[in-house]
């Protein structure tokens, strides 16, 4: 391991990238210990302070833990090693561009220096996203699927559950039934707040029509403002026999040939497995148009964001 004073990146910040990706790679394993703040510091040439200051995030990222005599301990290696697929991609691009610069004559210090004044240059321009719903696993299912279409970090927050005023995101999005609610809650002059439409597959508005309107189809969603909001929606396309369902007893399920359930929560779908009752799963697909309108949105804010600098 090795740090640079004259990086832009801050030297508790290299040890950290560094010790996080010798963890991610199995060069380090759970179980073993980290040489103490003082020996490393010593061996790096810096304050012991600042190797304190990186171990610290280490542990708050799950990373390592102290364990008395023995000091940092490396115990989050297994679950870091199964979540850093982008991790995995970003090392890919990097070392092929580190690979490049090496044979263009640079050295290792002086691509190590670039990469890291590239990142935090691009890291300070890029817009922060961020997607509101109702529901945890709605907001982060789009949020990925947001994240995918758009190519940028997409944060997905839940209404009642993140405060206002410590979010100043550049670009909102949610649905058009929480639109007035969220400009509400975000309304401040640098924050744009913008609508997309989410809507059901074809498969799924195929199987509800094929239901006799004598009999029921069952809307089973983890809130009943969710339920209510998809209830509202069919019933303005011609489907009237909905009913918002409450749980699974079978009370609830009398007269019901189908019940539509969440495809972000298959729990639902599993808790109905026994009942002899048809179940599908409500699959949205985002509206292409909006997405198209949310990148223009961010192609405008980023060249705004360009001209004033």
């Amino acid at each position: 391991m090795s740090v640079s004073r004259h990086s832009d990146v801050p030297v508790y910040r290299q040890i950290v990238s560094q010790l996080t990706l010798m963890i991610e790679m199995g060069m380090l394993a759970d179980g073993e210990r980290l040489p103490g703040s003082r020996l490393l510091a010593s061996n790096l040439g810096i304050n012991r302070n600042t190797v304190a200051h990186a171990y610290g995030e280490l542990r708050e990222r799950g990373l390592v833990e102290p364990r008395g005599r023995n000091g940092m301990v490396v115990v989050g290696g297994q679950g870091a090693r199964t979540s850093s697929e982008a991790r995995n991609r970003a090392r890919e691009v990097l070392a092929a561009a580190a690979r490049e610069c090496l044979r263009l004559g640079l050295t290792a210090p002086e691509i190590r220096d670039l990469i890291g004044g590239l990142a935090a240059w691009e890291a300070e321009k890029a817009l922060e996203v961020s997607f509101v719903e109702c529901n945890r696993e709605r907001a982060e299912y789009f949020a990925a699927e947001l994240a995918a279409a758009l190519a940028v970090p997409v944060k997905p927050l839940v209404l009642g559950e993140f405060e206002a005023a410590t979010e100043r995101p550049d670009l909102v999005l949610t649905t058009f039934f929480h639109l007035a609610e969220v400009r509400g809650l975000l309304r401040r002059p640098s924050t744009e707040v913008v609508a997309i439409v989410a809507a059901p597959h074809i498969q799924t508005l195929v199987q509800i029509a094929q239901v006799p309107k004598d009999r029921t189809v069952g809307l089973l969603y983890s809130t009943n403002d969710q339920a209510v909001s998809i209830r509202d929606s069919l019933a303005q396309a011609g489907v009237t026999n909905i009913a918002v369902l409450s749980g699974t007893g079978d009370a609830e399920l009398r007269g019901v040939d189908l019940v539509v359930v969440p495809s972000e929560m298959p729990e639902l779908a599993r808790a109905l497995a026994e009942k002899r009752v048809r179940v599908i799963e409500y699959g949205n697909v985002l509206d292409a148009a909006s997405v198209r309108m949310a990148g223009e949105v961010m192609r405008e804010l980023q060249l705004a964001r360009s001209l004033r600098e």
